[in-house]
């Protein structure tokens, strides 16, 4: 008898919708045709997704929690349909750079995240003898800058920085995440621009060439010393066409890109207005347009939210080119996406891929991602609605509620959301006390 089964779910596999049902045990995913349980989850037709992977989020604890922190950050991220997060190094206070920092980040996180979730370490000037110790401690991975962060707690890192640090980090076997936008191409950009004011202005002030230059640079150095590379939040198909180039000559380089790269574009920024912001910025809609056809044809290894949020004084009342650089973005993200692939499975079946099973591969973040027998019971139970809804910002979950993705209509939504078994998150609010666990790699 299973403790529990999951009944008459629609499961998306080799693009065709299945009618599943699933039995659960201590946690984990254990049968596909379960006879009797203890409890039943009566699915009622809706979606079964694996509990999204997100790779790329920023919750600034401790230091900055009043930005955002472990306890909404989480609740928001499953609402939106994630089980696992990796949250990134920079933006708390201290950053977490070395492995009393980290564990000065663990002890402020203890208890508040109903996810599970994994911390990135910080490659800076200065902290590269503390490589080893990080990887020793549990980081997932490493996190440099290129260009200036936004913040003077995490320095960007010079080429002498990053081939230093990749040297260290090609030992351990784990990844280098690296922001790549190349900061004498913005300098140069910069001093070009007639105003700074607008939408137009920010996207000429950081454009494309600066996102491939960097990569380049990232390239050979990655080709130099072995390390794994992830090149996050790739805005442009010109910038996965390099990364698919260096993989065909052998370099290990995997890349990722947002949401918000796929469902806005610069066109829109101005009238959403601050909240749309980001670096590298949105770019115009034939660009958004083709990182669609680029995502269908494979050049894609993982979606990421890089949901960054601050305080609305950040924000409000300031021109789009001054304000702060982040998007809100965790909560919604992948149900938009959903909806957006909803007529094309083999799509769909990609996005839920790029999310969850190959973040985890990413990472080598074992039985978690997938639907599989022995893997963690982390699903998503998500429904096409009769009548669409569209977001309001009463109904988000972040600290500061602002996101660009406010006043769209909603189609498909996470209506449950659960971890290892647990039910966390249910028709608009968490389901459970918090008891994400933090792991470490």
């Amino acid at each position: 008898m299973h403790e529990l089964a999951i009944r008459n779910a629609r499961l998306l596999q080799d693009g065709t919708w299945r009618h599943v049902d699933i039995g659960i045990d201590e946690g984990r995913f254990t049968s596909f045709a379960p006879n009797s349980a203890k409890k039943t989850l009566n699915a009622n037709g809706r979606m079964i997704f694996p509990g999204g992977v997100d790779l790329h989020v920023h919750f600034n604890e401790p230091g900055r929690t009043h930005w955002e922190g472990f306890a909404t950050g989480s609740l928001a991220a499953a609402a939106g349909g994630n089980t696992f997060l990796v949250e990134m190094p920079l933006n708390s206070i201290p950053t977490t750079v070395s492995v009393e920092t980290l564990r000065s980040k663990l002890a402020a996180i203890a208890q508040k995240s109903l996810v599970d979730f994994g911390l990135w370490g910080g490659l800076v000037p200065g902290n590269v003898k503390d490589i080893e110790g990080l990887h020793r401690a549990g980081v997932a991975g490493f996190k440099a800058f290129m260009s200036p962060s936004g913040t003077d707690d995490f320095k960007n890192s010079d080429v002498a920085t990053l081939r230093a640090g990749m040297i260290e980090i090609a030992k351990t076997g784990k990844v280098l995440a690296i922001h790549a936008e190349d900061p004498a191409i913005l300098r140069e950009a910069e001093t070009k621009l007639a105003q700074k004011r607008t939408a137009l202005d920010w996207e000429r002030s950081r454009p494309i060439e600066a996102e491939m230059s960097a990569v380049n640079i990232a390239i050979d150095l990655a080709g130099e010393t072995g390390c794994r590379i992830h090149i996050v939040h790739v805005s442009a198909p010109e910038v996965l066409e390099l990364i698919a180039s260096a993989k065909a000559k052998g370099v290990a380089i995997t890349c990722e890109t947002c949401p918000h790269y796929l469902l806005m574009s610069m066109e829109e920024a101005d009238a959403i207005g601050p909240n749309a912001k980001c670096a590298p910025p949105l770019r115009p809609r034939h660009v958004m347009e083709t990182m669609w056809t680029a995502l269908s044809n494979g050049l894609i290894d993982t979606i990421g939210s890089d949901h960054s949020p601050c305080t609305p004084d950040l924000k409000t009342g300031r021109a789009y080119y001054d304000a702060w650089g982040g998007i809100s973005g965790i909560q919604h993200g992948l149900p938009l996406l959903w909806q957006e692939a909803l007529v094309d499975s083999k799509l769909l079946q990609s996005i839920i891929e790029l999310s969850s099973i190959q973040a985890a591969n990413l990472i080598n973040l074992s039985e978690k991602g997938a639907i599989n027998l022995g893997y963690d019971a982390d699903f998503v139970l998500a429904e096409t609605l009769s009548t669409p809804y569209r977001i309001k910002t009463e109904a988000l979950h972040y600290r500061n509620r602002h996101s660009p993705y406010c006043d769209r209509t909603l189609t498909v939504t996470v209506s449950e959301t659960w971890l290892r078994g647990t039910c966390l998150y249910r028709k608009g609010e968490a389901a459970s006390e918090p008891n994400g666990k933090f792991l470490a790699f």
